[in-house]
């Protein structure tokens, strides 16, 4: 009988220690409060395993540190890492977290990598070795990590600044004019083409109408937009200067282009040709938002009373002198005194006030 009623609290004992384990208060009460957090089970599981509820609850909820805890590849060496994380939806984020972690990167950088990259460049990173000082370039946001190598090679070749890198680099200077090249297939009043970026031989710009005569000396066509802020601007310089702004070029097909090309290069040789002309598809006559100016007063633009008022205004009306002579090296054409692109009053204003080429300006605020 004693046998029996021993066995019995033997056996209760283990049960209440079951059902202890079971219905065990602190660690229903440490769940409860990690879902309030939103965390997943997963992740609770992994943070009651690996004792960090107090580390967690501190933190608050996070969504990179959510997908990393409930991942099979959690790491606890990691863990003060992975806190500082920001979350990207890429495959196998945590692998690769792990990876860079690896490699040497602390959480900044690692957030840098993921933000500069997308899947098939971030993939090709993680097969280099560690880059040192790679935040140098990576804390501009219009780098990209597919261009790490690039970005540094160039900095070592010219010696510009790490943001002057970034910026040549992804506007294509460090490779010769026409190779690497981008095709633009919508009409945008910001769109870019030059000697990197083309447009395809059936090409047409939105809105294209006729210059009227009043405004040209030939029949030339130009965007509408362009063409108001142009008329406008034309009749203004009237007022103050007492001529018109004419045009002399404004749009031109991919033929056209074709035949000045290979005229200038008939002409006068190879290398004016490239200096002054684009190869058909690259130049910005296509778009129908350039203009050719011709003043009224004279021949030559550039000695003219027009110019000197168009170089002081044109930005009022939304146009930027577009080969200016000191940025010959960025737009890869010779100064054109007469060449202005229309852009739009805003960017026009930007561009004025901050002395900046439109290569510069688009890669640093529109080509993402």
């Amino acid at each position: 009988m004693k046998l029996k009623k021993r066995n019995i609290v033997i056996i209760s004992i283990i049960i209440l220690i079951i059902l202890i384990e079971i219905i065990n208060p602190i660690k229903l009460y440490n769940k409860y409060q990690l879902r309030s957090l939103n965390y997943s089970e997963d992740s609770i599981n992994t943070i009651l395993e690996y004792n960090l509820k107090d580390k967690v609850m501190n933190l608050k909820y996070q969504e990179s540190l959510d997908k990393i805890l409930s991942s099979k590849d959690f790491q606890i060496k990691n863990f003060d890492i992975y806190k500082d994380l920001v979350y990207f939806d890429v495959e196998n984020y945590t692998k690769n977290v792990n990876l860079l972690i690896d490699k040497g990167y602390n959480a900044n950088v690692i957030n840098l990598i993921f933000e500069r990259s997308d899947q098939e460049s971030l993939k090709d990173f993680l097969t280099k070795d560690y880059i040192e000082n790679i935040s140098y370039y990576l804390e501009y946001d219009f780098a990209y990590l597919k261009n790490i190598d690039r970005y540094i090679a160039y900095r070592v070749k010219t010696n510009v600044s790490n943001e002057l890198a970034i910026l040549y680099v992804n506007i294509g200077l460090d490779k010769e004019f026409y190779t690497d090249v981008n095709e633009v297939s919508e009409f945008s009043i910001d769109m870019l083409v030059n000697k990197y970026n083309k447009v395809s031989e059936n090409f047409v710009p939105e809105d294209l109408v006729d210059v009227p005569k009043e405004y040209t000396k030939d029949n030339q066509k130009l965007n509408k937009e362009t063409l108001e802020a142009f008329m406008k601007m034309s009749d203004d310089c009237k007022k103050e200067t007492g001529y018109r702004l004419l045009v002399r070029s404004g749009y031109r097909d991919y033929k056209t282009q074709e035949s000045i090309f290979n005229s200038y290069l008939k002409t006068y040789g190879k290398n004016y040709a490239e200096s002054y002309a684009t190869h058909p598809g690259f130049s910005e006559h296509h778009t129908g938002l350039a203009i050719d100016i011709r003043a009224e007063s004279k021949d030559v633009f550039v000695d003219s009373k027009e110019s000197k008022w168009t170089y002081k205004n044109a930005y009022k009306y939304g146009f930027i002198l577009r080969y200016p002579k000191a940025s010959e090296n960025i737009t890869g054409i010779n100064y054109e005194s007469w060449h202005f692109r229309y852009v739009g009053i805003e960017i026009a204003k930007y561009l004025s006030e901050n002395d900046m080429t439109y290569e510069e300006y688009y890669i640093r605020f529109l080509n993402k």
